[in-house]
């Protein structure tokens, strides 16, 4: 292949050298054709001479241009037999016209000029001989057209002198001939040559400056082993790692400023030794890491723990690589060491957070989670002793709760000690003070240097040196301490203190649940006002003493208890005063009964108790005196002493019912059945009190649609002036034409209503029904007369009663003036500012206003002044007694006088003889309503009593309609 590529340079340097050689060639061809030319001027035909030099002028041109070509180009070497082939065209062009010269301009004339031409074209032919030297083919291509047309022509003259010319000719091409080959073969093996040489110059230096580089690159090698050596000494010493390197027998050889500063000792100290930093307790560990080494085999990540100096223990992670022999035997151990320590640290940490975070979640109750919670904390930080102190916020003290402590008698001691003790504030600077009064975490390092810490000498008795406490918290609401205790000098730890933050937050917002959970427990089970159990949970109770009282065949008793006046108080005082009368009136019946009596609030102002084992029926009576005691001592609210009393009825198992709800019911009925005798009283249950209870609820659902049916009805009592017996107005008092029972009086159904809430809509009936019924008189043309209609504490206490007494008014187009209402000075009473305001209204729509039941209690010659009234109508409970009874007429006579003294009309109710008529018209009292004049009567009655008016002091000539039921009813009442 060497020698295939060295002959295609050598031919292709051939075709080079051609073309450089043949550039004076063609100067020399011009300049001896033109010799030629003139020469034989003269004698050849100039048009051939003429002819031949113009043709060798373009032929030379051509071969210069393709000199000028193959220069210009400089092609590779691939393309060398290309150019030769152009050049070997040429220059036998060239010969071809050389070879007509020798024949065709042959001057055979003249021998001068034949030797001339003779010479002319052998000189070129000797000259070609150099020039064309190079390549053979070129040569030939030359030479045999110039000659051989002169050898023929020199040979065509026919004379001995021609043929010894044409043998000196041929000789000549034949010296030429031989002599080319050898030429040409000198250059060829001149080229090779020089091309060897080149190549083995070539050679010799690409093996020297091989060698040079091989010698610079040893050289730098070396350098830079040398300066890597350096380098990784100097990263050695300036790794933060631990860095040691020892040998085949584990001897230290290297040990950097890092592995210093871990272990503490020197370099000095360790090199030619072994490590010196295993703890005793862990030397069989290190004998087996030892012999893995000097197996060859590597250790990597081995976590462990390793001694300093000072013998403090750390942890490290350790990793060693073996660096073996030619043979493949271990000749040294790197080994490398960090300190994880920190994150052994924050691993436990770690671990001790998720352990906190699972014992929270699986804790029922704190008195559960603390003490695993405590042992967790300790255990993973290094303590020996925990507990926790709870912030009593009542008593502003912190009390010690749960504790934890390794077993070891002195701690025990110790933990003894703090249990019995209670820390109150500004009694000491200890650590829990500290924290107290920080709210922040207090690591006290050296418990001796803290002089201020009154339990400091038995902690040091109990060989505890360190402490750490720390907050529970929610939010910035202190709950308490948690404080620890450690046996060594042991500095702050930054990130366990951190770790706390979480903890105490955490462990306070469990401790808070969990005392949310308590409370809503406490008040799904309780009444959150008293703190009594509320109607399910004693519904509880009830059912599972009654399965008792039936397995054992015991007796049980039911006290059902409704306050009388509750409304009262907080109508007058205001619920707030409500809610505290019944919170300490729940405090004062746990009191009065047993501990093991069951009592429960079931709404409102209503209580039951469940009394169990008792002997006789009479120790049941004595708790239900006891109770009603209780309930009738005095209340002080808002400064104010108050009284209630309470009705209460009692049912016994098994002779009153055997479940909870018949029991219950009976229980009800019986203190039902108090109230509607008097109340403040107690009364068993008897089933003679079904038989009322069911006349109520039929009287009641009968009442339901009396409106509708049109059983309602009212009645209108005339009211007379006392002095001219004139009829000034009319009270509507209503009545139920029941279907079955006859006329029924108000004063049975009028409750019934009120507790069924019914007082709206009858109420409302009536006054429409009054309005309506005014309007029928004024039409018919009677006088003046005003209706009074009495309003009930519902209706007056209705947001919407004067739209209601506007729309009565317009819708039968009745004239103000013509309407009374009659309310109550317990009304009033209730409620001041409001009833002012709504009279005030009243008022100024133009409806007259009276108090109805005057001088019972509540009177009150300031209050009365606040209030715009036009009238006050005295008490029938005065006046019934009138004018025997010296009390009822001094009291009647004060009445009437601060009634004068308001410029208010007097008007007395429940008239029924003279003897009282003449006293009122002696007091000056201006109108009167009673029998005396006229009972109730019919509407349509009414007229005819206006009409006819009576003398002063006369009575009405009527028919009265009266109750069938309720002969003894009063009319007071709508």
């Amino acid at each position: 292949m060497a020698e295939h590529v060295t002959g295609d340079r050598v031919y292709a340097e051939q075709v080079r050298q051609l073309y450089r050689l043949s550039r004076p060639a063609y100067l020399g061809t011009l300049i001896n054709s033109s010799i030629l030319v003139f020469a034989l001027w003269g004698i050849v035909s100039g048009t051939l001479l003429g002819a031949w030099l113009c043709a060798m002028f373009l032929v030379t041109g051509a071969r210069y241009l393709l000199y000028r070509a193959h220069r210009g180009t400089n092609p590779p070497d691939e393309e060398a037999p290309r150019w030769a082939r152009r050049f070997v065209m040429g220059t036998g062009a060239a010969g071809l016209l050389w070879g007509l010269a020798g024949s065709v301009l042959y001057p055979v004339s003249s021998l001068p000029h034949q030797f001339l031409v003779i010479f002319l074209i052998g000189g070129m032919m000797v000259a070609a001989m150099v020039v064309l030297g190079p390549l053979r083919q070129a040569f030939l291509t030359y030479v045999l057209p110039a000659f051989i047309p002169l050898i023929a022509m020199v040979f065509a003259q026919g004379t001995t002198l021609h043929l010894f010319m044409g043998v000196l000719i041929i000789v000549l091409l034949g010296v030429v001939l031989g002599t080319s080959p050898v030429l040409a073969q000198i250059v060829r093996e001149s080229l090779r040559v020089k091309f060897e040489n080149s190549m083995l110059v070539e050679q010799l230096s690409q093996a020297n400056r091989e060698l040079s580089e091989r010698i610079s690159a040893q050289q730098s090698a070396e350098e830079v082993l040398r300066q890597t050596s350096q380098k990784l000494e100097a990263l050695i010493d300036a790794s933060p790692i631990s860095i040691m390197a020892r040998d085949q027998n584990l001897r230290i050889l290297k040990w950097n400023a890092a592995a210093e500063r871990m272990f503490g000792w020197s370099e000095r100290e360790v090199l030619g030794g072994t490590v010196p930093f295993v703890p005793p307790e862990l030397e069989d560990e290190a004998v087996a890491l030892r012999q893995q080494l000097l197996r060859g085999e590597s250790i990597t990540d081995f976590e462990t723990m390793r001694m300093r100096k000072d013998g403090a223990r750390i942890n490290i992670s350790i990793s060693t690589t073996v660096m073996r022999d030619a043979s493949g035997q271990p000749a040294g151990f790197i080994s490398l060491a960090t300190d994880i320590t920190e994150r052994k640290r924050a691993e436990r940490r770690l671990q001790m957070e998720h352990a906190v975070t699972r014992i929270l979640e699986e804790s029922r109750t704190v008195e559960d989670a603390l003490p695993h919670l405590l042992r967790t904390i300790a255990e993973a930080s290094g303590w020996v002793y925990g507990a926790r102190w709870e912030l009593d916020k009542a008593a502003n003290l912190l009390r010690c709760m749960e504790t934890w402590c390794v077993d070891a008698p002195e701690v025990r001691e110790f933990m003894a000690f703090s249990r019995l003790r209670t820390q109150t504030p500004g009694a000491s600077k200890g650590p829990i003070h500290q924290v107290w009064g920080s709210n922040a975490p207090v690591w006290i390092a050296d418990v001796a240097q803290e002089i201020n810490m009154r339990r400091g000498p038995a902690a040091l008795k109990a060989g505890l040196h360190s402490i750490f406490a720390f907050p529970i918290v929610v939010g910035e609401e202190f709950y308490g301490v948690i404080e620890l205790f450690g046996r060594e000098v042991r500095q702050p730890d930054p990130g366990l203190v951190g770790v706390v933050h979480t903890i105490g937050s955490q462990l306070g917002q469990f401790m808070a649940r969990k005392a949310a959970e308590q409370n809503l427990r406490f008040v799904a089970s309780h009444d959150p006002l008293t703190g009594l159990f509320n109607r399910n949970i004693f519904n509880e109770r009830l059912h599972q003493a009654l399965a008792q009282a039936a397995r054992f065949e015991r007796s049980l008793s039911l006290l059902f208890i409704d306050l009388d006046g509750f409304k009262l108080i907080n109508d007058t005082h205001g619920h707030n005063a409500g809610d505290a009368l019944l919170a300490e009136l729940a405090a004062r019946l746990r009191t009065t009964l047993r501990e093991g009596d069951v009592i429960g609030r079931m709404g409102g102002d209503e209580f039951v108790v469940l009394i169990e084992e008792f002997a006789e029926v009479s120790q049941v009576a004595e708790v239900a005196k006891k109770l009603l005691d209780t309930v009738t001592r005095p209340f002080v609210l808002h400064g104010q002493s108050c009284q209630v009393t309470a009705s209460l009825g009692i049912s016994i198992y098994p002779d009153d019912g055997s479940d909870a709800q018949t029991l219950l019911k009976n229980a009800d009925m019986a203190m039902y059945l108090v109230k509607q005798q008097g109340k403040n009283s107690f009364r068993f249950y008897s089933p003679q009190m079904n038989v009322h209870l069911m006349e109520r609820l039929s009287l009641e659902s009968g009442l339901r649609h009396a409106i509708e049916r049109g059983e309602l009805l009212l009645l209108y009592q005339p009211r007379v002036g006392v002095r001219d017996g004139q009829v000034t107005g009319m009270e509507a008092l209503m009545r139920w034409q029941h279907p079955t029972q006859g006329m029924i009086g108000p004063s049975e159904f009028i409750p019934v209503a009120e507790d069924a809430g019914l007082m709206a809509a009858i109420g409302e009936w009536a006054l429409h029904s009054a309005c309506r019924q005014a309007r029928a008189w004024r039409d018919l043309g009677l006088p003046m007369l005003r209706v009074a209609v009495n309003l009930s504490h519902k209706q007056f206490q209705q947001e919407s009663l004067i739209q209601v007494v506007r729309e009565a008014l317009h819708r039968v187009t009745l004239e103000p003036a013509r309407l009374e209402l009659e309310i109550t000075e317990e009304m009033v009473i209730r409620n001041p500012e409001r009833a002012v305001r709504l009279l005030t209204q009243l008022k100024e729509i133009g409806v007259r206003v009276v108090v109805d039941g005057f001088g019972t209690g509540y009177s009150s010659l300031s209050f009365l002044r606040r209030l715009p009234i036009d009238s006050v109508k005295i008490d029938r409970s005065l006046i019934v007694d009138l004018p025997r009874n010296s009390d009822a007429a001094a009291l009647t006579r004060g009445v009437v006088a601060m009634a004068h003294s308001l410029g208010l009309t007097v008007i007395a109710e429940g008239v029924e003889t003279r003897e009282q008529w003449e006293f009122l018209h002696q007091q000056g009292c201006e109108e009167m309503q009673g029998n005396y004049f006229s009972a109730p009567v019919m509407p349509e009655i009414v007229p005819g009593i206006v009409r006819q008016p009576a003398a002063a002091g006369g009575r009405a000539n009527v028919q009265t309609l009266r109750s069938r039921r309720a002969d003894g009813d009063t009319d007071s009442q709508t």
